[in-house]
């Protein structure tokens, strides 16, 4: 068994509650690697066995403010993050050591595959998440059958790197309070001449949220999205595009006024709809629930774009 005491597991998380199936699933695969939980309520009547579990408690609400404090926390020498509602494959760890001494990675990040049980709704957003028009590069993120590769972007619920790079490229933005693993690899990793490695087998399982929860935090992912575009930069095309779309739809009262514009305006819609109803068929799995992921599929990709309206509105004020 390869030798894994270099390695410090990160959570960041709200309660205990939050994080208590994570850490015995972790525990299945990992019994002895060193665990540190960042969260903002202390454990009544804390009981903990686990000597390699370290709880930090901090009225930071941030994730990445989280993160920067277990990371100051840990003696190891490399470190691994993961979400409160996920929880790793066999070999997640073990796969990824030929890779943290290159010098030209910086992260490596693996796919978050849906666990094998859910319930209806947690599965009908499984489907949805599969769908290009709310995923990048869902054939990344959501399979492991690829090879090894550099890709621009993965999303932190599951990353692995060591603690010098991290210290390196200026540790997350303590102020943000979503994105900020966007703004980790695009305004701080990427600077320092890195770059992110994408490796299949180092494989998670990431619970889906049900379909309230999972077009809010579409929502808010645009929302918190807005400090970041503003910073002018192509690979912000697709949230770029998506705030576009939803300005243009807001703009139908021209439509009474114009009759060419109205021509266009219903072009567009009809393409627009013609992509989702594909998107839809290509992602459902049962024929009796393509109404919903349809349906499912525009409140996901618009979501985001009304986000970025209403940060746009707010961030301005201040």
């Amino acid at each position: 068994m390869k030798d894994l005491s270099n390695f410090t597991i990160i959570i960041p998380c709200i309660t205990f509650k939050d994080v208590k199936k994570s850490i015995t699933n972790i525990r299945k695969v990992y019994n002895k690697t060193k665990i540190i939980v960042c969260l903002n309520k202390k454990v009544k009547n804390k009981n903990n066995k686990d000597k390699n579990l370290k709880l930090i408690y901090t009225h930071l609400k941030g994730i990445g403010a989280k993160r920067n404090l277990a990371v100051k926390s840990a003696k190891t020498k490399y470190l691994a993050f993961i979400d409160s509602d996920a929880y790793p494959s066999n070999g997640w760890l073990e796969n990824s050591l030929k890779y943290l001494n290159k010098r030209e990675i910086g992260i490596i990040a693996g796919p978050h595959m849906d666990p094998k049980i859910q319930n209806f709704s947690e599965d009908i957003v499984g489907q949805v998440k599969k769908s290009l028009i709310i995923t990048m590069n869902p054939s990344l993120q959501k399979t492991n059958n690829l090879k090894p590769k550099i890709v621009s972007f993965m999303p932190s619920c599951n990353w692995i790197m060591s603690k010098k790079n991290f210290i390196k490229f200026g540790y997350m933005d303590s102020k943000m309070l979503r994105n900020e693993d966007w703004d980790f690899v695009y305004n701080r990793m990427n600077r320092k001449k890195n770059k992110l490695l994408y490796n299949p087998k180092s494989m998670i399982y990431h619970e889906n949220a049900n379909i309230f929860h999972f077009i809010k935090k579409r929502f808010l992912y645009g929302y918190f999205m807005w400090p970041i575009l503003r910073q002018i930069n192509f690979k912000n095309f697709y949230f770029y595009l998506i705030f576009l779309f939803v300005l243009f739809l807001l703009s139908f009262p021209l439509n009474l006024y114009f009759e060419d514009y109205k021509n266009f305006y219903l072009f567009i819609l009809a393409l627009y709809t013609s992509t989702v109803i594909i998107e839809t068929i290509r992602v459902s799995k049962n024929f009796f629930n393509t109404p919903l992921i349809f349906f499912i599929l525009i409140l996901a990709n618009i979501s985001p774009g009304f986000g970025i309206l209403a940060g746009l509105l707010n961030f301005n004020k201040e």
